[in-house]
C-alpha cells in the first residue's frame, strides 16, 4: 500500500519529510507514526494507512514532497520488499 505526503491545509502543496522513524524491513501497524514532516505552518507525523512491512522510502529527510506524492510502501508480506 502507498503512503503519501498527506494535505493539512488549503493552499499546502508542499512539505519537507524531517525524518523518517521507520526503516526498510521494519514491521508497522495500522496508525504507528512513520515520519516526521513540516510545511510552513505544521509540523505533524505521517501514519501508517495500515500494517505491514515497510517496501520502499522514496523521499529522504531533507527533501520535498508534493501533497499526494507517493513517499514510501508498505507491503503485506516480506517477499514484497525492495523498490518497485
Amino acid at each position: 500500500m502507498d503512503v503519501t505526503m498527506p494535505k493539512w491545509g488549503m493552499t499546502m502543496q508542499t512539505a519537507t519529510l524531517a525524518e523518517w522513524y521507520v526503516s526498510v524491513g521494519d514491521r508497522v501497524a495500522e496508525g504507528q507514526p512513520l515520519a516526521r514532516v513540516e510545511s510552513d505552518k505544521v509540523d505533524v507525523d505521517v501514519e501508517a494507512p495500515g500494517a505491514g512491512v515497510v517496501a520502499d522510502l522514496l523521499v529522504q529527510p531533507g527533501e520535498d514532497a508534493d501533497v499526494g506524492e507517493v513517499i514510501a510502501r508498505i507491503s503485506e508480506g516480506a517477499d514484497e520488499l525492495g523498490p518497485s
